[in-house]
């Protein structure tokens, strides 16, 4: 259901685009930039892996899929951890990505600034921006989903730990009444 929800949302973002961009299909492509996807992903993946994150990464997935199958707390723990690394990373290399060819822009016309021309390679070079909020968008449910999954979790084990603590707490009392008679 995860990944239904995912995949419609994208449906959803490519219409939006469609008629953002004039109802023209063929301008949808203005949003798509090999390069700059390459070099996000060049940014992100060492940061991940140097983190050690990857597999907590990878194990999210499957955890906020797969919601009857049991997890542990660290588990479900790490993977949050994970998320929420990957969305500061990607935001962090989007912001990277935005400011240096804006800063390149600004130096290579520092003479005489053609603002048309200027205002084309700011939005070239915003398109890293927009790549980290669509992919913070697609982890974000997932981090709320892992969320309300371990909060279950920890629910779960103080009732269960509540009940230990009672039934533990009964039999004092009990063996304190036995003693005393």
């Amino acid at each position: 259901m995860y990944l239904l929800s995912i995949l419609v949302f994208l449906v959803l973002c490519i219409v939006f685009m469609i008629f953002w961009t004039g109802g023209v299909l063929g301008n949808i492509v203005y949003f798509i930039d090999m390069p700059t996807i390459i070099t996000l992903a060049l940014l992100v993946l060492p940061m991940m892996i140097i983190a050690g994150v990857m597999k907590d990464f990878n194990n999210a997935f499957r955890l906020g899929a797969k919601v009857k199958k049991p997890a542990k707390q660290a588990e479900l723990r790490r993977a949050i951890d994970a998320v929420s690394f990957a969305m500061k990373a990607f935001w962090t290399a989007g912001i990277f990505g935005f400011l240096v060819p804006t800063m390149n822009t600004f130096l290579h016309f520092a003479g005489e600034l053609d603002v048309l021309l200027a205002m084309k390679y700011i939005a070239v070079g915003s398109i890293p921006l927009c790549y980290a909020s669509m992919v913070s968008i697609v982890l974000l449910p997932l981090r709320a989903r892992l969320k309300r999954r371990f909060d279950e979790l920890c629910e779960e084990n103080n009732e269960v730990v509540g009940s230990a603590k009672q039934a533990f707490c009964q039999e004092r009392e009990d063996a304190g009444v036995k003693q005393s008679e």
